[in-house]
């Protein structure tokens, strides 16, 4: 994306969600609808993704206005992948609009709210993403996180980092698509998914109901091998280290064979 020239005034952020959980069609009518107002409006091609890639340019979208509409999935999904990109979140000046539970006829009420005032000219603007990545990966709430490390033993695929009394995603492209068994099984509920289509406090719901939690938590660790977590724990970190060393041996053998065929040119 070429650097953008933003105005002053209130703006409209517009994530087209990269996953499932709304249909294309409906996103599409709700662009439609956006691109009538007269306001600025920037469209994302995915949220997820550019806090991910690239959360320098997710920042300097948030710069520059004095209010920002953000539309895309629910509240605390949006704060945390912000955070990501050391946005610095405003009660006064971000508002939400969340496209999975809100009707057409409450989504934009609350844009034309919003736009009370407003006098300024259409604008369009749209930063795409790499499509070739769906930008699953788990985002932390630190607000419910104890730091106990569980997902990051749990995880195979070394997404996780713990530092110094703190638990961090370093890499999230490495997250396997559609696999959300470390959430499942966080004792504070603190991970999140924003494409998780089932929805509740893993796809990001501003309301937890936390004894549904707790059963569904039970559920899951029940569901696992003895029905042990701890037991699970340490199963896992052995397959970690077991795909590890499997990674590094092939790694070696494949720089091996490199020199090899140098040796015999």
């Amino acid at each position: 994306m070429s650097e953008m020239v933003l105005n002053m005034g209130k703006r409209i952020i517009f994530c087209n969600c990269g996953g499932d959980r709304i249909s294309q069609e409906r996103l599409q009518d709700i662009e439609n609808n956006l691109i009538d107002y007269n306001a600025e409006l920037i469209k994302l091609s995915d949220l997820c993704g550019l806090a991910a890639l690239d959360r320098e340019r997710l920042a300097t979208i948030f710069r520059g206005a004095e209010e920002y509409m953000i539309i895309g999935c629910h509240s605390r999904s949006l704060k945390l992948l912000l955070g990501q990109a050391n946005v610095e979140v405003n009660n006064h000046s971000f508002h939400y609009a969340n496209f999975l539970e809100s009707s057409d006829e409450d989504l934009f009420g609350k844009v034309t709210e919003f736009l009370i005032n407003n006098d300024q000219t259409s604008t369009f603007k749209e930063d795409k993403t790499d499509s070739s990545w769906p930008s699953w990966y788990p985002v932390i709430d630190y607000t419910r996180c104890s730091a106990c490390g569980q997902c990051a033993d749990f995880c195979l695929f070394g997404v996780y980092q713990k530092s110094e009394g703190r638990v961090n995603v370093i890499k999230p492209a490495e997250c396997k698509n559609n696999c959300p068994a470390c959430a499942r099984i966080c004792p504070q509920t603190a991970i999140i998914f924003p494409k998780y289509k089932q929805g509740g406090a893993i796809g990001g719901s501003d309301s937890i109901d936390e004894v549904s939690e707790q059963k569904r938590q039970a559920i899951d660790i029940n569901n696992l091998p003895d029905g042990d977590i701890y037991s699970a724990l340490e199963q896992r970190k052995h397959k970690r280290k077991s795909i590890i060393t499997e990674e590094a041996m092939k790694k070696a053998l494949e720089e091996r064979s490199g020199d090899m065929n140098k040796q015999y040119r």
